[in-house]
């Protein structure tokens, strides 16, 4: 895509769509793709992220327009036509401007033949804003939370519509983040011990001030609270770390902290980012699956491979990617790690087992599968507020104890 008349903005948006239809995480595929312009950039990111939190109703409007299944489209065409249609139910453009750049982009992208079609559907498509679609989710996922949590989960699924805060997470307990931030003439508000809200991103994170410097990183308070819930201790074993950012507030909180992961590239990236920050990390690519460490530690935490369906709004593509089969291969996945994990924890000492998930299959009903008694848990599924949702609980090896389970041996 190089034409001349063309917004980067918008190539960035269609070549992120069909990265994220490839499988490649959305939020990296902007991160290469979006051009440095701030203006540029942003819009490469709204159009995006936008199309994915609103595919449902897009697609609903593309199909009575078009008078064909959206599956029948070229991808190429398909992205390009979301992207126009969000743009003109949801952004300031002007549809004729929409309009023409829809037809432009199909013509860089190899799919001139559509471009008659894809003016045609544009000239005529409306997105309802109302209804199933306009919620933004699968017809299965709609049905499931709506079982489980009744009205309320239309009121979750309609927030999940907008983009997701940003938060950080302060290297040092005591330090002041919003007013460094201020004297750089930058907004962050302070949410909780150590940790803060940017009101506006602008820009890339790396421009941000102490970004540099090691001063913070980016964390939702969520999963801060989850590691929170790792008591103060000596030693503590992360077993599935990546991207590491409970590693880190471990580690910020003075624990010798062991970070493994079963992904090799993913946990060089927690190594960059413990390095960045200047905070000691012991790692080590270790399959929980299929292997364990060979040590016991006074704690143990698993931030288990999920659905990761509680993310849905910082990373809009899961909720196409996912079926409710899923969570079932996910649960067995989970047992399987948990209890071989078990078998690291020293008698008395605890493991925090965690999913970023509101199912409850991958939740509470796996910590039950340890027959561990629980002391402390943390549930946010019961937010309105589109928040990341995490579910966690901390167990205890009761002293003299053997951890048992499937998967152990």
């Amino acid at each position: 895509m190089s034409r001349s008349r063309l917004n980067p903005g918008r190539v960035a948006a269609i070549k992120a769509l069909l990265a994220a239809e490839r499988g490649q995480n959305a939020d990296e595929a902007l991160g290469k793709l979006a051009p440095a312009d701030p203006a540029d950039r942003a819009l490469a990111w709204n159009v995006a992220l936008g199309v994915l939190r609103n595919r449902a109703a897009l697609d609903a409007g593309i199909t009575v327009a078009a008078r064909r299944a959206v599956w029948t489209l070229d991808p190429p065409v398909l992205a390009i036509l979301r992207a126009a249609a969000f743009e003109m139910a949801f952004t300031r453009t002007p549809p004729h401007a929409a309009v023409d750049q829809a037809v432009e982009l199909s013509r860089a992208a190899g799919v001139g033949h559509a471009a008659g079609l894809v003016n045609a559907v544009l000239r005529k498509v409306e997105v309802p804003r109302e209804g199933d679609a306009a919620l933004g989710f699968p017809e299965w996922l709609v049905a499931r939370w709506r079982a489980a949590r009744g009205a309320d989960a239309d009121v979750y699924m309609r927030a999940c519509a907008d983009p997701a805060e940003v938060h950080l997470v302060a290297r040092a307990p005591g330090a002041d983040l919003a007013a460094e931030f201020a004297a750089a003439g930058r907004e962050l508000h302070p949410v909780g011990a150590g940790v803060y809200r940017l009101p506006q991103r602008a820009g890339r994170i790396e421009d941000l001030p102490g970004y540099a410097e090691g001063r913070w990183w980016v964390m939702d308070p969520a999963a801060v609270a989850v590691a929170d819930l790792v008591p103060q201790v000596e030693r503590v074993l992360d077993t599935c770390a990546a991207p590491g950012g409970k590693s880190l507030r471990l580690a910020s909180r003075g624990m010798r902290v062991t970070a493994t992961d079963a992904d090799a590239e993913r946990l060089e990236r927690v190594r960059q980012n413990a390095a960045r920050v200047g905070l000691p990390l012991e790692t080590a690519c270790v399959d929980w699956e299929q292997a364990g460490l060979g040590r016991t530690f006074p704690a143990v935490l698993v931030d288990a491979p999920c659905t990761a369906l509680g993310l849905v709004r910082r990373h809009p593509e899961i909720r196409w990617r996912r079926t409710e089969a899923d969570i079932r291969k996910s649960a067995a996945r989970q047992v399987r790690i948990l209890a071989r994990a078990a078998a690291s924890v020293a008698p008395g000492g605890v493991l925090v087992y965690a999913v970023c998930s509101p199912e409850p299959e991958e939740g509470p009903a796996v910590a039950a599968t340890l027959g561990w008694p629980i002391e402390a848990t943390f549930d946010n599924a019961a937010n309105s507020t589109g928040a990341d949702v995490f579910y966690a609980c901390r167990m205890v090896n009761v002293a003299g104890r053997p951890a048992v389970g499937p998967g152990i041996g």
